[in-house]
């Protein structure tokens, strides 16, 4: 249930803890693109070359521009499905089942319509993802009813308004995003199984995986990909395979962890520095979430335990996959934005570093945080979203250095993009159509 306008609770302010330094910038090749669900394939949601959209323009940022979605006066959203954005094209997957690529950069006017479309078998629930001049995109459904399917089309279009994918492959499938690799589409369904698929398909209109793992029970995260190994969550916690595969249909796990402590709630995995995170969440009697540590490569045993774990506040839960940056791991909540310490704290148990709440209320996301230019940017589920200090406040509670509202009342925003300048977050209608809204600086950054 997500909470609405409640005031800040009373044990979060009673929580004290230390602010992290800000992290030296790092001469990374410019990040040109923003290709999957958190910009790449470790899920570290941080554009560390963003330059443009800092502290000091961030309160520049106006509405550039509203992308426009198929009309439809009931289902019409962006729901769940943050944009992959690509030479100039922004993918997303809309709530009645289309794959809708918009111009990037605008189209000289306020509103821009789609540049193409592509009819899909159900609504999306995910991101597309893109590599090797192809667009990948899942559907929604399960094995009873067939509705749940990977798609594959030229990224480029295919010259008329509405495309026709190159292959299709049946997955079972809630919410994962498909995330890409080395050639390969990874994917995790709702029968348990962790899916690998050759990006160039298999020759045939529709093909089959090139193997899978087994996760134990249902899966609504994207995997994730790092060093030669696929991470990904179900709900009995987080397993490693070899991301080439064991030369058979079905491969076993390299390693797992031990059972979360509550339920892992659409909270992929992300690798960082030799470490992979991931969080559960915990309702019973009132408690409060878990986020976890382990080591990347795992501990030469089938089960292992966490490196350590870190809570948020009481009653509180990580609601969404985790974004790092800087040593720091930022997490969302029902309504809060939390620092953790990404190296831990030197005991087995951590607490947060710092949390924010976007204009002092709870208003809910399952969305994910991300971070650029020194900027940690979180949407709520009331149309706003707001950037926080990366480093924090030097105190426990700490206020947003911009903010903007999309739209009032039920608006549920996705995990927002910042890429060259830009802020791309998609989401609730705009009258009867779903909306993309792309706010961007003026000429030379200030107003």
């Amino acid at each position: 249930m997500r909470l609405r306008h409640m005031l800040v609770p009373l044990s979060v302010l009673a929580l004290v803890a230390a602010a992290p330094g800000a992290a030296n910038a790092v001469a990374d090749p410019p990040i040109t693109s923003w290709p999957q669900f958190m910009l790449n394939s470790q899920h570290t949601g941080f554009n560390s070359t963003e330059r443009a959209i800092n502290p000091s323009t961030v309160n520049n940022l106006g509405l550039d521009f509203v992308a426009l979605g198929p009309a439809d006066p009931e289902f019409g959203a962006f729901r769940r499905s943050a944009p992959a954005v690509v030479n100039g094209v922004a993918y997303l997957g809309d709530a009645i089942g289309n794959l809708v690529a918009f111009p990037a950069e605008g189209c000289k006017a306020e509103t821009c319509d789609p540049l193409w479309t592509a009819r899909l078998s159900n609504d999306v629930s995910s991101s597309p993802a893109v590599d090797n001049g192809i667009v990948f995109v899942a559907t929604a459904g399960n094995a009873e009813n067939g509705l749940g399917q990977l798609y594959a089309f030229l990224a480029a279009g295919c010259g008329a308004t509405v495309c026709r994918p190159l292959w299709v492959a049946q997955v079972p499938n809630t919410d994962s995003s498909p995330v890409t690799a080395n050639g390969v589409v990874y994917i995790a369904a709702s029968d348990g199984t962790l899916r690998a698929f050759a990006e160039k398909g298999c020759g045939r209109p529709a093909c089959g995986p090139l193997w899978t793992g087994p996760i134990g029970t249902s899966a609504d995260a994207s995997p994730a990909v790092d060093k030669g190994i696929v991470y990904v969550t179900s709900g009995d916690g987080l397993f490693a395979f070899r991301a080439a595969g064991c030369g058979q249909a079905r491969c076993p796990a390299l390693w797992r962890s031990v059972p979360a402590d509550g339920i892992v709630q659409e909270v992929g995995p992300t690798v960082s520095n030799g470490h992979v995170y991931f969080a559960s969440s915990n309702f019973t009697d009132g408690g409060t979430g878990s986020v976890y540590s382990f080591a990347a490569a795992g501990c030469g045993s089938a089960v292992c335990k966490p490196e350590w774990t870190a809570h948020p506040a009481p009653e509180d839960n990580v609601a969404a996959t985790m974004a790092v940056a800087g040593g720091v791991l930022y997490a969302s909540t029902s309504g809060a934005l939390y620092a953790f310490d990404a190296n831990g704290c030197g005991q087995a148990e951590c607490s947060f570093l710092w949390l924010g709440f976007l204009n002092g209320f709870l208003s809910g996301t399952s969305a994910s945080p991300t971070v650029a230019g020194g900027l940690v940017f979180f949407p709520q589920d009331n149309g706003d979203i707001g950037a926080f200090a990366a480093k924090g406040c030097g105190d426990i509670v700490c206020s947003q250095v911009w903010f903007t509202n999309t739209q009032p009342f039920d608006a549920l925003l996705n995990t927002p993009v910042i890429l060259d300048g830009r802020l791309y977050v998609s989401g609730p209608r705009a009258g009867d159509r779903s909306a993309m809204y792309v706010y961007s600086l003026p000429p030379g950054g200030t107003s």
